[in-house]
Parts: structure tokens; sequence; C-alpha cells
């Protein structure tokens, strides 16, 4: 079965089928299930896609109930893509942003392909949206290109990504996220815990590109330093948060996605390009919600478990909760 590139599992509308020639009482109400989108990379021990599985090799379950997957293809059709491209824009960023200005021609096609369309917000004490959704690449690119320091400190992940799970409520096909930052939140009223179950909700996958300020001030060229105040005040901010956690990758484990970090120019190039295949080599399962069972009712969190039993050697990476009405 040939592989999907991009995701489809639209939900689908209520529908309604009414009798003819019947009095009002008699009329007849269906509604269709709500498909719960699964994509997921296979990988093989030494860490390469694996490219020739086809739909019933997969075993996924719901809260442990096996469910009767689909595959989406070119024939059943392709979904769009919508991506959101956040980029931390506080002052520790400033080396950062001068290697992130030069690949923003690449950032829309690699991710989208040629018929979703993407936005850019930034973030740091503030939440700015420099671009809204749109197919042109062009204002993609501008935007990326003119990416500004914005305040000393601050940098609210968690914010953003709740303002970025209310915008794709209503976005069809399927939705991405890439955090292009620092690899944990400053200063957010928003926690981690309610930042996860947004994305999970509304079925965002994570993908992370994060870096260390203190580290690339090392190996940037000159003419992209602040000043030596300011560089002092990275250096002390960005010792005081070594060691801990990694909220990019926890968001990017959470939902299926990855996260690629990077130091220099041609890293952050590397890391688009990875999560342009990525994205575009899933295979894409999905399963309708089902009420005809108490498990499958149960309104909340539901766990997605995925495996190929007949090949137990392979790393199956995928969403792995989704949320019943």
């Amino acid at each position: 079965m040939r592989r999907s590139l991009h995701l489809t599992g639209l939900l689908c509308c209520f529908g309604v089928m009414m009798a003819q020639d019947r009095p009002p009482q008699s009329q007849t109400f269906r509604a269709q299930a709500k498909v719960v989108q699964v994509p997921v990379i296979a990988t093989g021990k030494d860490g390469q896609n694996i490219n020739d599985l086809t739909v019933g090799d997969f075993r996924v379950l719901d809260n442990g109930v096996p469910q009767q997957v689909t595959m989406d293809d070119f024939i059943s059709g392709l979904a769009p893509i919508s991506l959101v491209i956040a980029i931390q824009s506080s002052g520790p960023s400033q080396l950062a942003l001068a290697k992130i200005r030069n690949v923003g021609n690449v950032m829309q096609p690699l991710g989208t392909g040629t018929k979703g369309q993407a936005a850019v917000v930034t973030f740091d004490r503030e939440i700015a949206w420099l671009q809204d959704f749109t197919r042109e690449s062009a204002k993609i690119s501008g935007a990326v290109k003119n990416l500004k320091a914005g305040s000393p400190a601050g940098a609210r992940m968690f914010d953003t990504i709740m303002e970025v799970a209310g915008r794709m409520q209503q976005r069809p096909g399927r939705r991405v996220l890439l955090l292009i930052s620092e690899a944990r939140d400053q200063g957010s009223e928003t926690k981690l815990q309610q930042a996860m179950e947004a994305v999970e909700r509304e079925g965002i996958q994570v993908f992370g590109a994060h870096y260390s300020s203190y580290a690339m001030s090392w190996i940037s060229k000159p003419e992209d330093f602040p000043e030596q105040g300011e560089l002092n005040e990275m250096f002390f901010a960005q010792l005081a948060r070594l060691g801990t956690a990694n909220h990019v990758r926890a968001l990017a484990l959470a939902t299926g996605g990855s996260d690629f970090p990077f130091l220099r120019e041609h890293g952050i190039e590397d890391a688009i390009q990875k999560l342009g295949v990525e994205v575009h080599s899933q295979y894409i399962l999905s399963f309708p919600q089902r009420g005809d069972s108490t498990d499958l009712h149960q309104a909340g969190p539901h766990r997605i478990d995925v495996d190929v039993p007949n090949r137990p050697e392979l790393r199956i990476r995928s969403r792995r909760v989704y949320w019943a009405d």
C-alpha cells in the first residue's frame, strides 16, 4: 500500500437522514462518529524509516480495545496541513534569530507542501502573530526574515501554545506546530500539563528545533553579537537554566513529533529538512470514535497504543492520546 505524504482524516460532519413521507415524530437522525487521526513513524534498529508496511500490519488500541483502522493514501484523498511556526524572540535568542532569518524560505514548502497553509508567531514576554495562515510562501519567508529580538527576558511558550490551539480549532486536515526556541518555558501563566492537554485535544503534532543561547555564543559571528552587557546577562541567565526540564522534547514526545536541536545555521536547515521529511513520510492511520462500548464512550483522555505485532523489532512513534467529547 502506498504511503501517505500528508494526513487526511477531517472530522466528519453530522449527517441527517430523514425518511420521506413520514410524520415529523418518525424522523430518524444518525450522527457519524468523529475520526481519530494517528500519524505513525516506524523505524528499524538502524534508525531508518520502514516504508513497506500495510494497514493490516498495524495494531491500534483505544484504551486497550483493538480498533478497525484505515490508512490514508492518494486514492482516499489527502487533507492539507496547517503549520504554525512559533519562534522565541526574547533578547537571549538574538544569536539564534540571526540564523533563523536565513531559512525562512524553506519553512513552508517543506512543512506544508503545496496545498497546506502556514502561520508565524513569536513569543517573549509578549505574543505576536506576524503572519496569519497563508499559502503564499513569500509572506512566510518575509515574516521570518524580518524577525526582531523582543524583551530582554521571558519566553511564554505555554501561553503561545494555548493561542495556537485556539486558532487551530477550526482548521481542516492535519495540524502541526513547529517550536523554534530554547528548551523550556519562561514566564507563562499556563502550566505544562495545560499546554499538553491543549495540543492533545486539538490533535496538534508538535515538532521542535531547540537551541541553547549560551552554547550558540561560542560559534556565532561577531556581527551577530549584542552589546557586552546584554551578552553577560544572557550568559548568567542560561547558566541558571542548565539541567532543567526540556519542555519542547516533552511536548514532541507526547504528540508523536520529534525534537531536532541545532547550533549552527546549517543545523536549523537540517532540522527543517528533517521535519519536512518526517511530516510527509508518516503512515496516517485513523479510526472512528465509537459509542458502543462503555470504555470507549467515556469522555476525556483516551490512550492510543500502536504496534506491529509481526515486526516486534520495529520502533514505533505515534500520537499517544486523544480526547473524546
